[in-house]
């Protein structure tokens, strides 16, 4: 069951590309660059519920995986650590979950801010896997904690990077910081 559940926080990764891609394919004229993700949730999207189901069924599976995180570490005598990684993991999907329930522009869009909670996921992990992991992977979990707040300063305005002509792009590239990662942890902890 804890594979399982694992599975579901590699599958959560997976699906929101999916969707992204999925719902994009249905909006001609749409861009990656110059246009929000969510905004293929909203009501001037032609099919705004792939991508709100998507964003939910994405939610869905990270709340599962963060679950997962808890169970695995638990198993392994970690039970703290494990609840906070499984809290990181959940709080995302709980922030997705909210995305796809209330699209663009509705101020519970953004879920309380949730979704940074994955931000914690890194920090966590190293914290769950102290003395069980080697230095590669806690160099991964640094690396990948480092390229998240990176794009996120970016994102929140440092260097004025950010401009409506490619917002999209800045987003996508968070979103490829942020969400393999969520992935391939919980598939490495599902082969342990």
């Amino acid at each position: 069951m804890r594979r399982i559940l694992l599975g579901c926080g590699a599958a959560a990764s997976v699906l929101y590309f999916a969707t992204l891609i999925v719902a994009s394919l249905t909006w001609p004229g749409y861009s990656h660059v110059t246009q929000y993700a969510s905004e293929l949730g909203s009501a001037d999207a032609p099919y705004p519920a792939i991508f709100n189901l998507g964003i939910l069924a994405t939610g869905g599976l990270a709340v599962l995986g963060g679950l997962g995180l808890v169970w695995h570490f638990a198993a392994a005598g970690r039970l703290l650590s494990g609840v906070l990684a499984g809290i990181a993991l959940a709080a995302w999907g709980v922030g997705m979950i909210f995305g796809g329930l209330h699209p663009m522009p509705d101020p519970l869009h953004n879920g309380y801010g949730l979704v940074f909670g994955v931000l914690l996921l890194p920090l966590t992990l190293m914290i769950a896997l102290r003395g069980r992991a080697g230095v590669p992977t806690y160099a991964l979990l640094l690396v990948w904690l480092a390229a998240m707040i990176a794009i996120l300063a970016v994102m929140f305005g440092l260097g004025g990077l950010v401009t409506t002509a490619n917002v999209g792009l800045w987003q996508r590239a968070m979103a490829l910081a942020m969400i393999p990662g969520i992935g391939a942890s919980c598939l490495f902890l599902a082969r342990r």
